[in-house]
């Protein structure tokens, strides 16, 4: 059976956005939810504080390996328009000109960005969730193995084990903040990431779609807006929901990739108002 976080926003008040460029909207479905950091960090995130960055600060990352692991140039890109052949087919792009429409070539590419990138939070973890296989992307074997790569982020993981609860203690928290808005471009402030090939792209891509060479993070997102006077002098967010240490624990990352997860999948069915276990 699988968790779903649900973050709902139905307090904030929603601003304005496009209806002719939506993207699609994320999986919301998974098994466990994680952030890898440093033990401090992570020490300070299960104490209660979550510490948001914006849109606009992680399309600009530069400088160490760590930081640029996270860097993406399309971060803030909403999506992209590209005239000629693509794979959604022939597209043409034009600007009128008095009563005049003239076509910009075959070399034309438009850009739509977020609106507000610098006011737009983002918090992001890692989850384990499965693929159209059936499986979880780094499963293999019954089992999952965490890339090496994640020791680029820190030394330390924290694993959360009760996401439900923990998505009380999110909308609790964000319940208390004054200045908070929504969008439908947000895709209700939560959800998976799909990764594409996004090389000569066209097309929506959103908070929820990154180039396929991010994919070993098997990201998830939450998402949702604030005005200037919630952020701290950094342009940052920093959220207080409440001690999670009894639904979470922290372990080196190191120990997941040497000792992988073991994976045992179970089938129920419906039997009056529960469920019964069919195979082991």
């Amino acid at each position: 059976m699988k968790l779903g976080l649900n973050l709902g926003f139905e307090h904030m008040k929603t601003a304005s956005t496009p209806h002719n460029f939506i993207a699609k909207p994320p999986r919301k479905d998974f098994w466990l939810l994680f952030k890898v950091a440093s033990i401090d960090r992570l020490v300070q995130m299960q104490k209660g504080l979550l510490y948001m960055n914006s849109l606009e600060y992680f399309s600009n990352l530069e400088g160490e390996e760590g930081l640029a692991l996270r860097a993406d140039e399309l971060e803030k890109v909403y999506g992209i328009l590209r005239a000629g052949n693509t794979h959604s087919g022939c597209t043409t792009l034009s600007i009128k000109v008095k009563d005049e429409e003239v076509d910009l070539g075959s070399d034309a590419v438009l850009t739509a960005y977020f609106p507000r990138p610098q006011n737009t939070m983002l918090f992001c973890m890692g989850a384990l969730a499965d693929n159209e296989d059936g499986l979880i992307p780094c499963e293999a074997d019954g089992k999952i193995y965490f890339d090496k790569r994640f020791l680029d982020f820190g030394s330390h993981v924290l694993l959360i084990n009760k996401p439900n609860d923990f998505s009380y203690r999110m909308n609790t928290a964000i319940k208390k903040l004054h200045g908070t808005f929504s969008s439908k471009l947000l895709d209700d402030g939560y959800g998976l990431v799909d990764y594409k090939p996004l090389e000569n792209y066209s097309g929506p891509i959103g908070l929820y779609t990154k180039d396929c060479k991010y994919s070993w993070q098997m990201e998830f997102r939450i998402s949702f807006g604030v005005h200037e006077q919630c952020l701290n002098s950094k342009g940052a967010l920093e959220l207080d929901i409440g001690d999670i240490s009894d639904i979470s624990h922290i372990v080196p990352v190191q120990a997941l990739i040497d000792s992988p997860f073991e994976v045992k999948r179970r089938t129920f069915i419906k039997v009056g108002d529960g469920y019964e276990q069919i195979n082991n």
